[in-house]
């Protein structure tokens, strides 16, 4: 799922033909200085926060409110597991237009819910942070801009955000999942717009230390997408770079030393010239344990739902190989891999939303594709998917698969068999 308000109209297909090189499959990469070198220079002392920072953020939290629980008028539209207990999710308001960031560090047994009014904020961005916290950037409204970016934590106390130099990560901060560009966009950060069709990637990886209320990018490693908490993974971290067609390559950086130097990978995956980027909403891709990773290429359509056409698998990392399913273009929402290296896909009902339907939702069921490669069955037990026309039912973050249930629930699992209903809202 998104981690991020949609802010603008969804991203095209990341497709297109580049040139690009790899002589070597997996070749170590030395990124940046040590953390011993940039520690007691850059982390250990840090710029204080400007007073005005402090004294607009005392402001802004005068007018928000923190709530005990989210309303009923308000609908769950996004959420973002750092790890089995913490979370941050969305809810929007279906017609006042107020928003409210819920963030815990327990699961929902307790959360900190922040209202937003829209004469306060009329649009807003926000990013994880893991640790029971989540960065906000309010824009608009009658704050004019002026607030600026904080952070909240689970307890409810907020703290304007600092956003240090580049530098390597040091054993105080975590690398970053970041799903969706608006924060960075918000705070000025450098985002590339890949030509011809627009797609985007930061300039960087970033990283966070949660105590200090801090956020930095990192120097050295390549950008893409950060992949952390992979069950079956041995607390490796990944950079997914996506597929490049000149190599015919899916291509992807491994650290299991806290970021501090990477591996690069090319797995053969035999697609042509193209470009995947990670981030192609109509080619999501799902990391599993030891070896296993898996792309999806789908058609997308305004109207109706993505349409699988073609599932590829590899679980040596060395060679992707197509996966036979059990129907021609499955209505699709999103896939995850269980620790057992089953993949779960999602399948959702085969209707048009109309632009002129106010409220679309679809509902849907999960298969079960086993490791060894027989055909997919219904999985026994599993969760019936329901929401929005375009949302993803079904995903994995924070070492935890999210199934979309209701308007205002969700059901959770670490195994992919036992699942666990959860209400952010209280």
């Amino acid at each position: 799922m998104s981690g991020r308000i949609e802010l603008l109209s969804l991203i095209s297909l990341a497709v297109f033909a580049v040139g690009c090189s790899a002589d070597d499959r997996a070749l170590p990469v030395e990124r940046g200085p040590s953390a011993n070198e940039t520690a007691a220079s850059e982390s250990v002392t840090r710029d204080p926060v400007p007073t005005v920072d402090r004294d607009d953020l005392d402001a802004f939290m005068k007018k928000a409110e923190l709530v005990d629980r989210v309303g009923a008028q308000f609908e769950l539209r996004d959420v973002q597991y750092t790890s089995p207990t913490d979370a941050v999710a969305w809810f929007d308001g279906r017609k006042s237009g107020d928003t409210v960031v819920s963030t815990t560090d327990d699961n929902w047994v307790n959360a900190s819910h922040l209202l937003i009014r829209y004469g306060l904020a009329q649009n807003l961005s926000y990013l994880p942070l893991g640790r029971g916290a989540v960065a906000i950037k309010p824009q608009g409204g009658s704050s004019r801009g002026a607030a600026p970016p904080f952070v909240l934590h689970a307890s409810g106390e907020a703290e304007p955000l600092r956003i240090g130099e580049p530098r390597a990560p040091d054993t105080d901060s975590d690398l970053l999942e970041i799903d969706g560009y608006d924060f960075f966009w918000a705070i000025d950060a450098p985002v590339r717009t890949l030509a011809p069709d627009d797609s985007m990637m930061l300039e960087s990886l970033w990283a966070t230390d949660v105590e200090a209320g801090e956020i930095f990018p990192l120097a050295g490693p390549p950008p893409g997408d950060v992949q952390r908490s992979v069950p079956g993974r041995d607390d490796a971290a990944l950079i997914i770079d996506g597929y490049r067609g000149s190599d015919e390559a899916w291509r992807f950086h491994t650290s299991t030393d806290r970021g501090q130097t990477w591996q690069r990978t090319d797995v053969r995956l035999p697609l042509g010239r193209q470009r995947i980027l990670p981030d192609a909403p109509a080619s999501p891709y799902a990391i599993g344990p030891g070896a296993s990773q898996a792309l999806a290429l789908a058609d997308y359509g305004i109207d109706t739902p993505h349409h699988l056409r073609q599932l590829w698998r590899t679980d040596d990392e060395e060679q992707f190989r197509r996966v036979r399913l059990h129907r021609d273009q499955m209505p699709f929402a999103g896939m995850a891999f269980a620790p057992d290296g089953s993949l779960l896909l999602a399948e959702v009902d085969d209707t048009e939303c109309l632009i002129s339907t106010p409220v679309c939702t679809r509902g849907g069921k999960i298969w079960r594709l086993p490791p060894d490669g027989s055909e997919p069955v219904p999985l026994e037990g599993g969760p019936d998917l329901f929401g929005h026309h375009g949302t993803d039912l079904l995903d994995a973050s924070g070492g935890v698969i999210v199934a979309r249930t209701g308007y205002d629930t969700l059901a959770i699992s670490t195994d992919g068999y036992t699942w666990s209903e959860v209400a952010p809202g209280g």
